[in-house]
């Protein structure tokens, strides 16, 4: 899968916050402006067209409680369980140690604060109150999707004579046995080296009635010092995706089958990112949104893991090992499980 990125995620932290609020600016997102001018709705204001939650409001609800680190740049929110951290006009934000990527950045009004509703009601409250997620049964089918294949190689490393579909059928393969061990129906996509549309790939998911979905792929970027893992759930309607918004805003405006699961999105994605940046140790480049194919099609929550680099030499040597390989099976399926194991617990609270 070709990475979709700017040089300005690479920047140094400081000088990285002031290019992003020039960009942001320039680009007429929302910034600090008197809240007088936007309108107030129930605790929501709204700022040139889009609505935002006074932070307070976000941590009340959450029992967290905010502290500016540098004042009216970086903010923290804290609990017993909880660490929040966010920036002033900045999409990125860390939550436990994980980086999420929001759909609008942080701004500041009158000295206040503000969150996206958008990302407070489809990002945050999935991850911090999975109580509220909607699930009706405990995911029992699995379809492992490994990316591109037959006349598709996907990205490939030349140097090193390595290909992208190889590594994503061998992983989906091991994730497969993991997941079967654990007691899950397993389907995948493709068993051999062979071309499967992407149509039909979600085709094969909705036909089999899947639970949940889970599409694997290798990165690559013309910078060969760029590494890590990122993992990509299907942008809501009405929001950007990351790290750049669609040329056509018809892709915004249409409510697609994967929105139908935009909050499960969410929670599904937490759990297996954090999971792969913790176990692979690797750099962690965050839980992102993105109008993929696959993603929009498929009627169930679904995420798209980029598992590495292989555009990066450390990586892609790393990938040919079968050890890390496995690793990486290893981090999805613990993810998998994790987020298994909060939805049983959800149902089970709700039969009480």
């Amino acid at each position: 899968m070709r990475f979709f990125g700017s040089a300005l995620w690479f920047l140094a932290p400081g000088l990285r916050a002031s290019v992003l609020a020039v960009t942001l600016a320039l680009a007429s997102w929302p910034q600090p402006v008197d809240a007088s001018a936007g309108t107030r709705t129930s605790g929501t204001v709204r700022l040139f067209g889009v609505r935002y939650m006074d932070a307070h409001e976000f941590g009340r609800r959450f029992g967290l409680t905010q502290s500016w680190t540098v004042p009216l740049e970086q903010v923290r929110l804290t609990s017993r369980w909880t660490t929040l951290e966010l920036t002033v006009h900045s999409v990125e934000a860390m939550l436990n140690g994980v980086r999420l990527f929001l759909s609008e950045p942080v701004v500041v009004s009158n000295g206040k604060l503000y969150l996206s509703r958008g990302d407070v009601d489809g990002l945050f409250t999935p991850i911090l109150s999975p109580s509220t997620v909607p699930v009706t049964r405990r995911p029992k089918t699995i379809v492992i999707d490994a990316g591109h294949g037959g006349s598709d190689p996907g990205n490939q490393n030349r140097a090193l004579k390595l290909n992208e579909e190889t590594f994503t059928l061998d992983v989906a393969r091991r994730l497969q046995r993991l997941l079967a061990a654990a007691g899950f129906k397993v389907i995948m996509t493709r068993t051999g080296d062979r071309t499967v549309s992407l149509e039909k790939r979600a085709e094969i998911a909705n036909r089999a009635n899947a639970d949940l979905f889970i599409s694997i792929h290798f990165n690559a970027f013309s910078d060969p010092g760029i590494a890590g893992a990122e993992t990509y759930v299907m942008t809501p309607r009405l929001q950007h995706s990351t790290p750049q918004r669609e040329r056509d805003r018809r892709m915004m405006t249409t409510r697609f089958d994967g929105n139908a699961h935009d909050r499960q999105n969410a929670l599904l994605g937490y759990h297996v990112h954090r999971a792969l940046v913790g176990e692979l140790r690797t750099p962690d480049r965050g839980l992102k949104r993105f109008r993929y194919s696959v993603l929009r099609s498929v009627d169930c929550p679904a995420v798209l893991v980029e598992a590495a680099f292989l555009s990066n030499p450390r990586e892609a040597r790393a990938v040919t090992s079968a050890s890390h390989r496995q690793r990486i099976a290893k981090a999805i399926a613990s993810g998998v499980t994790r987020h298994v194991a909060v939805v049983e617990r959800n149902l089970k609270s709700r039969r009480r």
